[in-house]
């Protein structure tokens, strides 16, 4: 039996990359026909979860590092119990990222220190109650996750985006009928989204651009304050960017800030977009990702004229091929981390 332990306070708004990580693990697991349930954690209730798996050797897929002791009370419990965890960033180093660190102000570093050190330790403790991690970025698994936890506990198990199983009535259209859009699906305001933001305004200005259109998602809290330039369309808040991104050539991800998966890059290429990335965040992406998006820097000419010659051009592969590369590489890695 697999137990899929879904903490309902961090499964995330719908379209959120949480949530949609979770939604591809469900796809996963029920195509490997694997006996498995979901128990809804509320941080309480671990006991309860204990006593529905007794002595067995059941397998706890664990989701997110916010209860070390809940983890670690599971264990003692239930000794003959598998425990995987799916990491989600570079928990202390992604907190880092987003904090703000005003040095001027000796009451807000001490928080962010202390943030980073909270984070840190309790990502370590997770790692080390679990039997083995299900990392989704393999930056961090190699360069966080295997320092706290061993490398011999982490495996590669990569996001497959789960929009083509949830709206499989949209399909990705041809390259010729594709909207001359660059797209651009910003996230939460915080110093990343607003990385993206700055970036993307900067990469629409540029002349070379001309015929191309911009649209610009600030996502989760958006933002109308956002100083953008008139060539970019504002859309609000998008819960599903499914439909959209079928329909445009090219998604930008602007933004050099920033750890984990990015599931935007995953959902661009699975609906048939070109993709282009900051080039710091282009050498974090797994390799079958890095082979197929673009590093552009909104600031070098060379790359923005070689990104609007290559989206002259359809992808080298094509949407559905992308999907079920996808499917078959997340199904055999989780059956290889589900394992005992």
């Amino acid at each position: 039996m697999i137990w899929l332990v879904i903490p309902g306070a961090r499964e995330g708004e719908r379209g959120a990359g949480q949530w949609k990580d979770l939604q591809g693990i469900r796809l996963v697991l029920s195509a490997l026909g694997a006996d498995w349930r979901e128990f809804p954690f509320d941080e309480t209730n671990v006991g309860d979860l204990a006593e529905r798996i007794g002595g067995t050797e059941a397998t706890v897929v664990w989701y997110y590092t916010f209860w070390p002791e809940a983890m670690e009370a599971l264990k003692r419990r239930c000794p003959r119990a598998r425990i995987v965890l799916r990491t989600v960033n570079a928990e202390a180093l992604q907190h880092w990222t987003r904090a703000k660190k005003d040095w001027r102000k000796w009451r807000g570093l001490p928080r962010d220190v202390y943030g980073f050190v909270r984070l840190l330790a309790r990502d370590r403790r997770c790692g080390r109650a679990a039997d083995a991690l299900a990392g989704i970025s393999p930056w961090d698994d190699d360069r966080y996750w295997s320092r706290l936890a061993g490398r011999a506990k982490v495996c590669h198990v990569p996001y497959v985006s789960p929009w083509p199983s949830l709206q499989p009535e949209t399909k990705p259209l041809p390259w010729e009928r594709r909207e001359d859009v660059v797209l651009c699906l910003a996230g939460t305001r915080d110093a990343i989204g607003r990385a993206h933001v700055a970036g993307f305004a900067a990469l629409a200005v540029r002349p070379e651009w001309s015929g191309w259109r911009f649209q610009l998602s600030a996502g989760f809290g958006d933002d109308s304050r956002d100083d953008l330039p008139p060539v970019v369309e504002r859309l609000g808040r998008i819960e599903d960017p499914w439909e959209r991104l079928c329909r445009v050539k090219a998604v930008a991800l602007p933004s050099p800030l920033g750890y984990g998966c990015k599931t935007t890059v995953a959902d661009a290429l699975a609906a048939g977009c070109r993709v282009l990335v900051h080039p710091r965040q282009h050498e974090r992406l797994p390799s079958d990702e890095r082979e197929l998006a673009m590093p552009v820097d909104p600031a070098s000419a060379d790359d923005v004229r070689r990104a609007v010659a290559c989206l002259s051009r359809s992808p080298s592969r094509l949407a559905a091929a992308v999907q079920q590369q996808q499917m078959v590489r997340a199904v055999a890695e989780w059956k290889r981390v589900l394992e005992p």
